[in-house]
């Protein structure tokens, strides 16, 4: 199974509680604690959850998605569009 544990996909998805993932600007080392700075927090409220959710177990949150627009990850707004296509909304 994935992370050596059986199961662990199925129990991700049904959680609906992915994290965000940074990107590296400068290598170092942080600890728990440390500062972290937003920099850009986009007005539509489709959270990274949200998305998630959307795309494995909530399809009545496609709309929302699909609100947000441009503003959302060109890969995200096109996987949106699939599943409305695919599922309606």
């Amino acid at each position: 199974g994935h992370m050596g544990e059986r199961r662990w996909v199925k129990r991700f998805t049904e959680k609906g509680r992915p994290g965000a993932y940074f990107r590296v600007l400068e290598p170092g080392e942080i600890r728990a604690g440390d500062p972290v700075r937003i920099v850009h927090r986009p007005a539509h409220e489709v959270t990274v959850a949200v998305q998630f959710r959307a795309v494995t177990t909530q399809r009545e949150l496609l709309p929302r998605l699909l609100a947000a627009g441009d503003a959302l990850h060109p890969e995200a707004l096109a996987s949106a569009r699939k599943y409305v296509a695919e599922y309606g909304a």
